[in-house]
């Protein structure tokens, strides 16, 4: 009878043993894949093992894409990360693997679920959708209309579900964990490659991905006053130090130092904290403030024989600015859609030389000038102030990474926009959102979905 008793296991346990050994397979294969070639396959094993398990579990899909993402960005990283020339081939795979996982937790809520969602959601959807058609009529690349169409898709998807269905402790916790193991991954990477590249930076959206769960994690931590939550934000902090990924690395600070500011106990501390975090902001948004502290910086040899080549090189955050100059001149020329998705920006850089174009606009307010036009600028203000108008101290890990992705991340890279990171910004809105403008659970689109099929 004991023997019996012994060997019955309950669903949690079920679940975690579940979960070890698609984790431990996804490492074996990994591991070979690496050595033999073939990693892409492992990819797409791995959305369609996550895929199954969120169809059955829907509340696990608004994590979902975000790990999957950050497992992508260890195990399968693009080959342009140390040269922005190459083509990223790689991302075809990411995007085919989340879009799987995306279709099955669609498909565990339902589609008529799905589109029960505050108005503003839709006009947004309904304008990306446009700007596609400009963009094609307007001679765009079919693969960078798709590209630029399936990040808009992805936000009011990801919205949608972390609205209806989304439990957001079981999405920290997730997180937490999937963060915090990649970080460690990376750490172990960063460290293998060093006798080669040294300290050096790398173009990826993993320092963006690990900052904002960084901020998750320290905000909860403080709030709950955990140690291990705390230390769990800090680590994953290292991520876009090491990466220099600057905005990345000021988004995670200043999300810290505005939770810090919230859960102060002296007014003191408030207003040192707030300005600490007002401080911050000049360097993500003007490039002089860039310059003058990596000026100031560069006066010690010591770091500056520490930073990797170009990471003392303010243009890049320049070119952000010129790109949003150049944006307005588009907005001017086309106000209702601008140029359409797939379409390119042509700006004089101090990075790449007079009359430089490209399709990827990095400055994210420039970004939906240029694509979307004045409709878009529109559509998508709604919809942040939908989302802003719900911050909360009853949410505070999520208000604080949202206000910092859009105050700072969203200055260097259209963050609610491109696939890498949109399921995270939806998902982290979407949180928000069901909780209503006091951050008490509120839905005006219908109840909320239990954890299974709707």
């Amino acid at each position: 009878m004991n023997s019996t008793r012994s060997m019955t296991f309950t669903s949690t346990e079920i679940r975690s043993l579940w979960l070890t050994t698609a984790a431990g397979l996804f490492i074996i294969g990994a591991s070979v894949a690496a050595v033999a070639g073939g990693m892409k396959y492992v990819i797409i094993a791995l959305a369609v093992l996550i895929a199954r398990w969120v169809y059955k579990k829907p509340n696990e899909g608004i994590a979902a894409g975000t790990v999957f993402l950050i497992a992508c960005n260890l195990v399968f990283p693009p080959a342009s990360r140390f040269d922005w020339a190459t083509e990223p081939w790689e991302m075809r795979y990411w995007a085919s693997g989340l879009l799987i996982i995306t279709l099955a937790a669609g498909a565990g809520i339902g589609v008529r679920n799905l589109l029960r969602v505050p108005a503003a959601a839709k006009v947004f959807l309904l304008v990306a959708v446009a700007a596609a058609t400009m963009g094609l009529s307007k001679g765009g690349s079919l693969s960078y209309v798709g590209r630029q169409l399936y990040g808009s898709i992805l936000l009011v998807v990801y919205f949608a579900i972390a609205y209806r269905i989304g439990d957001e402790e079981l999405f920290l916790r997730r997180l937490r964990t999937v963060g915090l193991l990649g970080a460690i991954g990376f750490f172990f990477y960063y460290a293998a490659v060093f006798s080669e590249y040294g300290f050096h930076k790398e173009l990826t959206v993993l320092g963006t991905l690990e900052g904002a769960i960084a901020i998750l994690c320290s905000t909860v931590g403080l709030t709950r006053k955990s140690f291990a939550w705390t230390v769990s934000g800090l680590t994953m902090l290292g991520v876009p130090l090491l990466l220099f990924a600057r905005h990345a690395f000021l988004m995670g600070a200043f999300g810290i130092l505005v939770a810090l500011a919230n859960t102060a106990t002296t007014k003191k501390t408030k207003l040192i904290m707030y300005a600490a975090s007002g401080l911050l902001l000049i360097p993500s948004i003007f490039p002089w403030g860039a310059e003058l502290i990596l000026e100031r910086l560069l006066n010690s040899r010591s770091i500056e024989s520490m930073l990797p080549t170009g990471a003392s090189d303010a243009s890049s955050l320049v070119d952000r600015e010129l790109e949003l100059v150049a944006s307005i001149e588009v907005l001017r020329g086309s106000p209702l859609l601008g140029d359409g998705f797939g379409n390119e920006l042509v700006w004089d850089s101090p990075a790449h030389g007079a009359a430089f174009s490209q399709a990827y606009v990095d400055n994210g307010w420039g970004y939906i000038a240029v694509k979307m036009g004045a409709l878009g600028l529109f559509a998508f203000g709604w919809f942040l102030f939908i989302v802003l108008r719900c911050l909360s101290r009853n949410a505070l890990p999520i208000s604080v990474s949202l206000v910092a992705i859009a105050l700072v991340a969203q200055f260097s890279e259209p963050a609610f926009f491109q696939f890498s990171t949109a399921p995270l910004c939806g998902a982290l809105a979407g949180l928000l959102v069901a909780r209503g403008p006091q951050g008490g659970l509120h839905l005006a689109g219908g109840p909320r979905l239990e954890a299974q099929h709707a």
